[in-house]
């Protein structure tokens, strides 16, 4: 049985999470702060679920390290529990499905380890009740991590680049570029340069679209971003360079991009930028948590276009408090408002009325002006900083979505389905 849409959204924010204990845990690595043979294998590439779990598990005082680098230290560590738990209650839906798909498991099963025996293996794809028990083992060794960005001579806070890693998930067949949110003073810095720049329209490269006289020639990105993501000669060839390689291995797997907040805004800019590559398979999927605004009406509407032809698949999650998806409301210079692409979920919190609301983003005033709202009071005002700060974080984006898991099925098969849908709906 094929994830749904609830499915999709968790196994990205919790892909998202895995990042930044990830960064963290291979700087001790390099400074040999684990035990045994730990600091070997947290540098080692690939390195599955699985792998990272028993690192965990060899060092038990690694929490209280993470818990002085950021808030949301437990749930980096249990993210993959909970990785290895959806996928199980996931698989478990369908006996059939999964006896159908034990053969291939197995052979993932294979490569990861040698104590399992040929007998044993046919015994537990006919036993729906043992197989059931070993989705998750399955799962924990299919997903990899083959490629981390992170810097060999800097430190965890010392990054001068930006933080990415590439997964490989060879259950679901998809490989997945996972962008870190600010953790750095380099990632605040390119948070903070909000100014506006230009550059060519990328959809205008498509040639169904490069005589398409409703699309603008340039559009206007956030500079920060822009800068962080490509090189200094405008190209994001960087990231590129590493990724197509690893998709034209895995050749007919699908490309899913991900990222919470500073991460969330890189990886909707690249996703934006892979959907435009003929040589990148199609659609490009993308689902991003608390990201901030990226860019101008006229990135809005070429996006616009990606997404009717079933290019690009985006959505957006956000928590009704949290402004930092209201920011930065405009650019100085040059002068123009930021607009959002994709479709958003936005979730409230529990004593509201509604629960839920996915909507298609628009250009409408009214979002300028709440925008700038958001703005004044997340960096002026600094008002309600303690519950700004829950609302931002994963721990609380989970929450939520595990408390509105119901109504957040309800919306649609998958991404595709949603994002095919044009309506609001309100919950």
């Amino acid at each position: 049985m094929k994830e749904d849409l609830y499915d999709q959204i968790i196994l990205t924010l919790l892909q998202s999470e895995l990042t930044y204990a990830i960064g963290l845990m291979r700087e001790l690595g390099r400074k040999g702060q684990l035990e045994g043979d730990s600091n070997t294998a947290a540098l080692k590439l690939p390195i599955n679920a699985a792998e990272f779990k028993r690192i965990i598990n060899a060092n038990p005082k690694l929490a209280s390290v993470f818990d002085g680098h950021n808030e949301d230290a437990a749930l980096q560590f249990s993210a993959v529990d909970m990785l290895k738990e959806k996928r199980s209650l996931h698989d478990a839906k369908s006996i059939a499905i999964l006896k159908e798909d034990m053969g291939e498991c197995i052979s993932i099963l294979n490569a990861g380890t040698t104590e399992e025996k040929l007998g044993e293996e046919t015994e537990t794809a006919n036993d729906p009740r043992k197989a059931l028990g070993r989705v998750g083992s399955v799962a924990m060794q299919g997903s990899e991590l083959v490629f981390f960005s992170d810097q060999a001579d800097k430190g965890y806070r010392e990054q001068t680049e930006m933080v990415y890693g590439i997964g490989v998930d060879k259950i679901e067949r998809r490989v997945m570029v996972i962008f870190r949110g600010s953790r750095t003073p380099a990632d605040w810095a390119a948070n903070k340069d909000f100014h506006g720049i230009s550059r060519p329209n990328p959809v205008k490269g498509l040639a169904e679209f490069a005589n398409e006289s409703s699309l603008p020639n340039e559009v206007y990105i956030h500079k920060g971003f822009d800068e962080y993501l490509h090189r200094a000669d405008g190209t994001d060839e960087g990231i590129f360079e590493i990724l197509m390689p690893i998709l034209q291995k895995h050749n007919g797997y699908s490309l899913w991009v991900s990222g919470h907040s500073l991460g969330g805004g890189l990886a909707s800019l690249f996703a934006v930028s892979a959907a435009c590559r003929d040589d990148i398979p199609k659609p490009v999927n993308c689902i991003t948590h608390a990201q901030p605004l990226v860019g101008d009406v006229r990135l809005f509407q070429s996006v616009r276009k990606l997404e009717e032809s079933k290019h690009l698949l985006l959505l957006r999650t956000r928590n009704c408090e949290d402004g930092v998806p209201a920011v930065p409301a405009f650019s100085a210079k040059p002068s123009f408002t930021y607009t959002h692409i994709g479709m958003e979920l936005k979730m409230y919190d529990d004593d509201r009325s509604k629960n839920i609301k996915l909507s298609k983003s628009e250009k409408k005033a009214k979002n300028f002006f709440l925008n700038f709202k958001a703005m004044m009071i997340l960096f002026i005002i600094k008002a309600g900083k303690d519950r700004q700060k829950r609302a931002h974080s994963l721990r609380e984006h989970l929450r939520r979505l595990e408390l509105y898991e119901e109504k957040v099925r309800t919306l649609g098969s998958n991404l595709e389905d949603v994002c095919s849908n044009s309506s609001t709906m309100k919950m």
